[in-house]
């Protein structure tokens, strides 16, 4: 697709070049052209007419020849002689008429009732373009053809000038008069075909000359070439385009009047308000479009109109292979597809909410207010949305809480985008960077919506009579006295120490604490405390403790 773009850029860009050559092409056409010598011109002229004379009177002396030859061989030959000789004639003529006037010619106009063909119809919009094309190329196949030609008759003046030279070597003495007279009539043709031959040079290369010399005359600078662009197709490009842009934003403006009016901003759209917006806004494209075409048409400039014909077809060629996959946007915009406006997808890993979906669709995640997409219809192609649920989870963490992963990474949440989740300390040091489905297949537990923790610590089993009921009291209420006591204790949300194992050497206590999130950011202050407070009250209590018997365990999140 980006290379049909570029194609098209291109087409464009060649097309408004032609313009502005053109429209000098046209202004040196209509320049006077250049004074030459008089004399000179009188000279040549008359020269080609008695040569025109000359070759008349030969035609003249061999018709007789014709109507006495008996054979059809004889005929044959003098007649070849004769259209040879009128085609010179009628070259001569031509080339008298092209040194007046310089080279330029009147086309001709030609009248033919044929069928109906849609091709030839479209080749006759796209004329004015290709004569405009002629027209800039004209003067230089000319001169290519004039030198072509010169090129010609100076070959053909050294090939002369070698039989001449081939023939001046024979002893015409000792021919015999039959033979001499045929001798001397091979040589004269030879000598009047080098004559011919060296006049049509002379004419081509004055014909060269001559149009060389008018040419130059008509010739203007590139400013001014410029300058008739831009006070004439300039103008009238300008005036199309200001045509166009103020049909659309007027019709644009008065349809987003309109809704505004009729429709509330936060209601969703029906599917017949959708197809009537999709049908307003065709219309608006096309009335704009025509707004163009009457610029032109009365601005008279047929190059333009042709131009914009071609774009217009170049592009619903381009687009032809793209019509299947639009058919699919256009359920999408009527909200009869796949993907249907206020459900819910899976987006580049993250659930998305589709909170419009227009010419472009607007994605959302609530949990992230930062997180909003602008995405064109044939993005959403290939997705298939559901309903979304009462209790959705949109995300497992929002910017700024305290998340542990299931291999104990720890951190706050600094930064979440499409691509990428950023965790850091809580003052924002050491920054680590996940990629959205590395940071969601880590099973991220969100400390900040409450959070768990447990440790173990064991006693000696001289303590075994009171070891599953007033110890673990005991533990209990001097644990919660301390935390109660720390910063964090106003987030205390439970506690319970409750008798877990007879373990070899000692009586196992399991201290379990669930806080709320905003105790997130202490979670291993709490972790450490929990164990430093049960061997202060082992102190206390003058509670043994046997060595190798203090274990911390990992917390899990609380709801």
């Amino acid at each position: 697709m980006n290379y049909q773009k570029t194609n098209c850029l291109l087409a464009i860009v060649l097309l408004f070049m032609l313009m502005v050559f053109a429209e000098g092409v046209r202004a040196e056409n209509e320049a006077p052209a250049v004074e030459t010598d008089s004399a000179l011109l009188t000279g040549k002229l008359n020269d080609i007419v008695n040569n025109i004379a000359l070759q008349q009177k030969e035609i003249e002396s061999r018709l007789p020849l014709l109507k006495k030859a008996k054979t059809e061989q004889e005929k044959n030959k003098i007649q070849a002689e004769i259209d040879e000789i009128s085609r010179a004639i009628e070259e001569q003529t031509l080339s008298f008429e092209m040194i007046l006037t310089a080279g330029q010619e009147l086309a001709k106009e030609t009248k033919e009732i044929e069928p109906f063909d849609w091709q030839k119809d479209l080749l006759e919009v796209l004329e004015p373009v290709l004569s405009e094309l002629r027209q800039m190329t004209e003067d230089r196949r000319k001169q290519d053809n004039l030198k072509k030609r010169i090129a010609f008759y100076q070959n053909q003046d050294k090939e002369i000038g070698e039989v001449l030279k081939h023939i001046a070597k024979f002893d015409k003495s000792i021919l015999e008069p039959v033979a001499l007279e045929q001798f001397e009539q091979i040589e004269k043709k030879w000598r009047d075909e080098f004559q011919e031959n060296d006049h049509l040079l002379e004419v081509a290369q004055f014909q060269l000359n001559e149009m060389v010399r008018s040419q130059e005359a008509r010739e203007i600078p590139f400013q001014e070439h410029v300058r008739q662009f831009v006070v004439g197709r300039g103008a009238t490009l300008m005036m199309a385009l200001g045509a166009f842009a103020g049909i659309y934003l007027l019709l644009i403006g008065f349809w987003k009047l309109m809704v505004r009016i009729i429709i509330r901003k936060n209601v969703r759209w029906t599917y017949y308000q959708r197809l009537t917006a999709l049908i307003y806004h065709s219309f608006t494209i096309m009335l704009a479009i025509a707004a163009m075409f009457y610029v032109f048409s009365v601005r008279d400039d047929q190059v333009l109109l042709a131009v914009t014909v071609l774009l217009l077809v170049s592009v619903i060629w381009v687009l032809k292979n793209s019509i299947p996959r639009y058919i699919n946007e256009l359920k999408l915009l009527l909200n009869t597809g796949a993907v249907r406006e206020g459900e819910c997808i899976n987006y580049q890993g993250i659930t998305m909410k589709i909170d419009r979906l227009q010419y472009y669709a607007r994605l959302f995640n609530p949990v992230l207010p930062d997180l909003k997409l602008r995405v064109p219809l044939s993005e959403l192609i290939n997705y298939v949305s559901r309903p979304c649920a009462e209790d959705e989870p949109w995300f497992p963490c929002r910017v700024g809480d305290y998340v542990m992963l299931n291999d104990d990474r720890y951190g706050r949440v600094k930064c979440i985008t499409l691509d990428s989740v950023q965790l850091s300390l809580s003052d924002g040091a050491m920054p680590q960077t996940y990629a959205v489905s590395d940071f969601l297949s880590a099973s991220p537990k969100n400390l900040s919506e409450g959070f768990l923790i447990t440790s173990v610590i064991g006693i000696d089993y001289q303590y075994q009579p009171q070891g599953t009921t007033a110890i673990p009291k005991l533990f209990q209420e001097g644990i919660r006295e301390r935390l109660l006591q720390e910063p964090y204790g106003q987030s205390l949300k439970g506690i319970w120490v409750n008798f877990e194992l007879a373990n070899a050497s000692s009586l196992d206590y399991k201290i379990i604490v669930t806080f709320e999130g905003s105790a997130a950011g202490d979670y291993y202050t709490i972790k450490r405390d929990l164990q430093r407070f049960a061997v202060d009250v082992c102190n206390q209590q003058q509670w043994n403790i046997p060595f190798g018997q203090l274990v911390i365990h990992q917390g899990t999140t609380a709801s």
